[in-house]
């Protein structure tokens, strides 16, 4: 019961006498070899998204759905007309 991590309060601890799962104690090693104003700045750009970055990920997503519906559509129809075309390499 006394075993869970200090930081995320979910996992258990790597050790008896550690404090933090495999996973916080990476961070922690990542916070101790870079500065913590560095990581949280990239943590800050990476993580968090305002309303503008929001809404172009939002257009990026449909255009993405969209184009692969379009060339999907578009195989399909290359497939269903490949017959009636004549080619020597096809039988």
């Amino acid at each position: 019961m006394g075993r869970i991590c200090y930081f995320c309060e979910e996992k258990d601890r790597v050790s008896y006498f550690s404090y933090f799962c495999d996973e916080c104690a990476t961070l922690r090693r990542l916070l101790l070899i870079n500065s913590p104003k560095k990581c949280i700045d990239i943590l800050r750009r990476t993580l968090t998204r305002d309303d503008q970055q929001l809404d172009f990920k939002v257009q990026q997503e449909i255009k993405s759905i969209l184009c692969k519906d379009i060339r999907q559509k578009k195989n399909k129809d290359n497939e269903d007309s490949s017959y009636l075309t004549r080619s020597k390499n096809k039988i």
